[in-house]
């Protein structure tokens, strides 16, 4: 095999004719393994089916070019033929296949890299502190856009519980023309969703119709049928509760272990970005409403009497 490897198409041809010859003369599992190994030699050489086509008559046509054959040689011939070529195109098939599943895998998680990398970027910006209540309803849409996509959900709501209002904030991503998740959205029960995700660790997630039953959706049932669920907590350093990204229905199957994560991972980026703006609120607070300092009072109050320079 490696005698030919670099060398092009017409070495790979010489090498696949001599193996096929070895095959025709002593045909078994271990002459026919060459074929296999020739398929995915010709995948790493980047040849094309058609070079393996080419190499494949070229080799055949030799087979029969050596002498008259007679009828039951020529049987043998073709049906050994087609035994190699199908041998060498399966495994071509098969590798070409792997490879290509495998760069539509480093695409998508290259993709999502980004897409983490260009949310955090955002959320760790100082300007979300600036206007808490507009900021805040950004942030979170943002964050319920990317999990939706990153997940290959149907739908995602983020939420967030302040000062005892159980949707202080909250946004929502799903397709416009499905307009039955606003339903299911308005009649969540937020509270016995946190409670349920709080009591599991901090994330969640389920599959199946039974998901209607359940108490948090129970309000919600028959409005849109659920195939699967997913939650994250949004939760302070201290562990106090922010709220939660829950995800409704997976595209292709059900949510895996590896959304669970990218769940919990968006969740942790949006609870500090909200713990930052609301230090930043405190701050601020603090500012206006402490009362002055020494030297700021020195700056306007008038000076003592006798003090200052004489009048001229």
């Amino acid at each position: 095999m490696n005698a030919w490897a670099g060398r092009g198409t017409v070495a790979f041809r010489a090498a696949y004719r001599s193996a096929f010859f070895e095959y025709l003369l002593d045909p078994g599992e271990t002459t026919l393994r060459v074929a296999y190994e020739l398929g995915r030699e010709a995948v790493t050489r980047e040849l094309s089916v058609l070079d393996l086509a080419v190499a494949h008559q070229e080799a055949t046509m030799s087979a029969f070019a050596k002498g008259s054959l007679s009828a039951e040689d020529a049987n043998h011939v073709a049906g050994a033929a087609g035994d190699f070529f199908l041998e060498s195109l399966a495994t071509f098939d098969m590798v070409q296949r792997g490879l290509g599943e495998a760069r539509e895998t480093a695409l998508v998680e290259r993709r999502q890299t980004e897409m983490s990398r260009q949310l955090s970027s955002f959320l760790a910006d100082a300007s979300l502190a600036l206007n808490s209540s507009d900021s805040l309803e950004e942030m979170l849409r943002l964050v319920a856009e990317q999990a939706r996509e990153l997940v290959g959900a149907d739908c995602c709501v983020a939420t967030l519980t302040l000062d005892g209002l159980p949707r202080a904030v909250e946004a929502a991503s799903y397709p416009e023309i499905d307009r039955r998740w606003t339903a299911l959205i308005r009649w969540l029960d937020l509270s016995a969703v946190l409670r349920l995700v709080r009591l599991s660790g901090g994330s969640l997630r389920m599959d199946g119709d039974g998901l209607a039953q359940l108490p948090p959706f129970r309000s919600a049932a028959g409005e849109r049928p659920l195939s699967g669920w997913l939650a994250a907590s949004l939760t302070t350093l201290s562990g106090g509760e922010l709220g939660a990204i829950q995800l409704f229905n997976k595209h292709d199957g059900a949510f895996t272990e590896d959304d669970e994560a990218a769940a919990v991972h968006l969740a942790q980026m949006a609870s500090a970005a909200v713990e930052r703006t609301r230090l930043y609120q405190e701050r601020t607070l603090d500012g206006i409403n402490s009362p002055p300092s020494e030297e700021r009072l020195d700056d306007v109050r008038p000076p003592a009497s006798g003090s200052g320079p004489s009048p001229s």
